[in-house]
């Protein structure tokens, strides 16, 4: 949790795009916006996507895991070896998000999710996203959309946003099918690309987990006709098999264990309305039937008709809330902020800073409410953001500030994650005998989605399968 974007950015996107909400970009210092890079040339690609990639580790975070990370960017550059063009130099990370998610910077930063790799089940799979993404830069995709946004005029540029945010069409089979044949030039099985989107397919039908962000099947639509497409196509594609960098399926699935599946507990977890945070040692009760959002930069929630928003996040190190809010407040008034009032107050037994005022848009007005509370050496803030007057709100911003507090015993117990554990299984073990030998928090349908096997399917002796173990979690020592 760190800074937000300043105050009128992240109002109007808390409350205009609830696909943006909580998840507003940081910085340590006030400086002049940058205008955006136009993507006319590939040398503008590479300045675009270096300037972007430095918040992804931020906004997202990435995973630490030095051996997945090289086995990862190993299968990437050997794909990109045989990439389209040779404009870029490219690079392969694994982000620290829960759902099965693959995305590309313009310049060759091309980035795979934690749950993406715990879906895939081959290295042949994760090649073919890996090489779908690299069309994407290769062809320069992203420079196309950016064109076409620049032919629309200023005022339908906001309405046309959602629609042209993902790919097109075109772009998509473009990337699928050069994806496959740069798959299948560097020895993987094109057929992969068609396994997995038909497994992500499955994963919208169970709807598995708790989607943070946007999700892979979101920006990369995997219709049926297009796994259908794929399918096809790959049984006309001309490949020679090449030297995997694990040796089979067994020892990729190896690669895979101990990874998180959802949200880790060093990130905090949500039971029911409270959000728990083990590692910083506090404890938050948001407003009941809100949508609740846990990011690596805040935690908070939305009401459900988008009039209202909360986001805890932590501002920083010190033990003096009023310096923290007059830090806060000399860019938020510069960037719009009128400030009504300013109150000292208590929370629990800790200083506080309290500020109400509002903010205009081109939406109308917005209420603001911020809470600035020092604790064990943080500042954290607490910002509430109302469409129009406060009214109603005011009462569920102050209640939801009081809520912060220390953690009890018994909560601190109470907090758990999930771990990814690959198991051999018995000779003629069924999943549910499977789950229920291993303690599998994952149903049948979800545990044959993960393996790529049938619920029916009777399991061979030494069959290595893919289960979700659930751990009290161990809060990190306090330095």
């Amino acid at each position: 949790m760190r800074r937000t974007l300043p105050i009128v950015l992240v109002l109007v996107a808390s409350l205009a795009v609830s696909a943006l909400c909580a998840c507003g970009s940081s910085r340590p210092k006030r400086k002049p916006e940058k205008p955006p890079i136009v993507l006319h040339t590939p040398a503008d690609d590479r300045r675009a996507g270096k300037e972007a990639s430095e918040g992804v580790a931020a906004e997202m975070g990435v995973l630490k895991n030095p051996a997945l990370a090289a086995y990862v960017n190993e299968i990437g550059q050997r794909l990109a070896r045989n990439a389209p063009s040779g404009r870029f130099q490219y690079t392969f990370q694994i982000i620290d998000q829960d759902v099965p998610n693959a995305f590309a910077l313009p310049g060759g930063y091309i980035y795979i999710s934690r749950g993406l790799l715990i879906l895939s089940n081959s290295e042949d799979e994760l090649a073919n996203v890996i090489g779908h993404e690299i069309v994407h830069v290769a062809r320069r995709h992203a420079a196309a959309r950016q064109a076409l946004m620049r032919d629309i005029p200023k005022i339908f540029r906001f309405a046309a946003m959602g629609q042209i945010a993902a790919y097109s069409r075109s772009q998509e089979n473009e990337a699928d099918r050069l994806g496959q044949g740069l798959a299948a030039v560097s020895g993987y099985d094109p057929e992969g690309l068609a396994r997995f989107l038909s497994d992500l397919e499955h994963t919208e039908r169970l709807k598995l987990g708790f989607s943070r962000f946007t999700t892979y099947r979101d920006t990369h639509p995997a219709t049926k006709e297009r796994v259908a497409a794929a399918g096809v196509r790959a049984r006309h594609i001309t490949w020679t098999r090449k030297p995997t960098f694990s040796r089979d399926r067994n020892d990729y699935l190896r690669r895979l264990d101990g990874l998180t599946v959802g949200t880790g507990g060093a990130e905090g977890v949500f039971q029911g309305d409270r959000f728990l945070h083990a590692d910083l040692d506090f404890s938050m009760r948001f407003p009941q039937g809100w949508r609740l959002v846990n990011t690596k930069q805040a935690v908070g929630a939305m009401q459900p008709q988008l009039k209202g928003y909360v986001a805890l996040e932590l501002q920083g190190e010190g033990d003096d809330p009023v310096a923290a809010s007059e830090e806060y407040l000399a860019d938020a008034r510069a960037d719009g902020l009128g400030v009504d009032k300013i109150e000292h107050v208590k929370i629990g037994h800790w200083d506080a800073v309290r500020v109400t005022g509002s903010v205009g848009t081109r939406g109308g007005p917005l209420s603001v409410h911020l809470t600035f509370i020092a604790r064990d050496g943080h500042v954290y803030r607490l910002m509430g953001v109302a469409r129009g007057r406060a009214g109603a709100m005011q009462g569920i911003f102050n209640s939801t500030a009081r809520s912060f507090r220390p953690l009890t015993p018994r909560e601190i117990k109470s907090i758990r994650e999930t771990r990814l554990q690959i198991v051999p299984a018995l000779a003629g073990e069924s999943l549910t005998e499977l789950g229920r030998r291993t303690g599998n928090t994952w149903n049948i349908q979800q545990t044959a989605l993960m393996n790529a096997v049938y619920t029916t399917d009777k399991l061979e002796a030494g069959q290595l399968m893919k289960v979700a173990i659930s751990r009290p979690y161990r809060p990190s020592p306090k330095e």
